[in-house]
């Protein structure tokens, strides 16, 4: 399993029981603002190395790029009305547990920023690239140019499991599209440029290398937000930040080759972008309206981890599962008869022992493959098959 990562226009830490089957939600924290003033002598050499050894142009090649790439990059705001759910907190047993600490659901209003570039323009009309986390459920969508001009924005459409989105604005005078460059070319070394709008300081550059290619097995998520598991990423050294997220990787030429997505959150200057030439099918499809979303596999249940508290509540001893603390209604989970205080205790006759292993293994399940569950409650065991579902058919509301 890898190590969680998270997106980059940084979410908030999901509680202990917010894990959704099919959508589990992995630990983020904001991003830090670090210290630029230190002065740090290998660095200054090692700028000093590249210049000097390096293609003489280099420096030029990259102004030019920066300048031509700039008035295409927008910062994006987007609002989400919602309400705040808790696990257990609809069932009079939890209740009965938890007393009057039990947090009531209540509306909230989630604002966030992240960056994006105009990928076509046609007369008054652009469409602007982006990714799916940064305008995910979104209720309003703001464009901010780079020229200080704001505009109201229309979300084409989102497909959250490849991270991608379309946005579509209109105007006078808006910039033009950026080109695409084939990122099938790069290589490992290679200079590339993120721009965007981290921390909403718009028009920001910054500079670094290609790291790796074809990078696998990266998992993100946020509140909110179902895991994101991106197949095939470029590794970039390019510092990214909170905001940067959707916002274009350029090469010194200024043709995008990634979409700026996800940061290590526990490492300096690992970053990961989409590439290219796997986001430019998709966008062109949800630009044109031609996009079929693709299927999520769920079940429909929030788990909790089996603490000794719930244990003796419970009157559980068995050794391992993972207690169910709310069902989404009408979900697969629903139709079964599962319901809260319920312990998964097998899934696919393997044990369970966190959250985890429930979700990771729907993950790698088709929707309409049944699972095979045993199940713990009020003192017997008894064997439930649940036939996966498709997490976009259900409005899931996540705490």
């Amino acid at each position: 399993m890898q190590p969680s990562t998270r997106t980059s226009i940084g979410f908030l830490l999901v509680g202990l029981l917010g894990v959704l089957v099919g959508a589990v939600i992995v630990a983020c924290v904001p991003g830090k603002i670090l210290n630029n003033g230190s002065t740090d002598q290998s660095y200054t050499a090692s700028a000093s190395a590249i210049h000097t050894t390096g293609d003489p142009d280099l420096e030029q090649r990259i102004i030019a790029a920066v300048k031509n790439a700039e008035p295409s990059v927008v910062l994006i705001k987007s609002t989400v009305h919602g309400v705040q759910q808790y696990p257990f907190m609809n069932d009079p047993f939890f209740r009965q547990f938890f007393g009057n600490q039990m947090p009531e659901s209540r509306p909230y209003t989630q604002e966030g920023s992240g960056s994006g570039f105009v990928i076509k323009r046609d007369g008054d009309t652009a469409y602007v690239a982006t990714n799916g986390h940064v305008v995910f459920k979104a209720d309003k969508v703001e464009v901010l140019l780079a020229n200080g001009r704001k505009v109201d924005a229309q979300v084409v459409g989102t497909d959250i499991q490849d991270d991608l989105a379309i946005l579509k604005i209109r105007g006078n005078d808006l910039p033009p599209a950026l080109p695409l460059g084939d990122s099938k070319q790069l290589q490992q070394g290679q200079f590339v440029l993120a721009i965007g709008e981290p921390i909403e300081l718009q028009n920001s550059v910054s500079f670094g290398i290609v790291a790796s290619v074809h990078r696998t097995g990266i998992t993100a998520s946020g509140q909110g937000l179902p895991a994101i598991h991106y197949p095939d990423m470029i590794q970039i050294t390019t510092p990214i930040n909170p905001g940067n997220s959707g916002g274009p990787l350029i090469d010194d030429t200024g043709h995008v080759v990634g979409i700026n997505a996800v940061v290590d959150a526990g490492a300096q200057n690992i970053g990961f972008a989409i590439p290219m030439s796997n986001a430019q099918p998709i966008l062109a499809e949800i630009q044109s309206g031609t996009y079929v979303a693709k299927t999520h596999p769920f079940i429909g249940v929030q788990l909790g981890l089996l603490t000794s508290q719930i244990r003796n509540y419970l009157s559980y001893g068995g050794k391992n599962g993972v207690v169910i603390g709310n069902v989404v209604p009408g979900s697969p989970a629903d139709q079964v008869g599962l319901q809260a205080g319920d312990v998964i205790v097998q899934l696919n006759h393997q044990a369970v022992n966190k959250p985890e292993d429930v979700t990771n293994a729907v993950k790698n399940m088709k929707v309409g493959q049944k699972v095979a569950l045993l199940v713990w409650r009020q003192g017997s065991l008894q064997p439930v098959d649940v036939t996966l579902g498709d997490e976009n058919q259900f409005d899931v509301q996540q705490g």
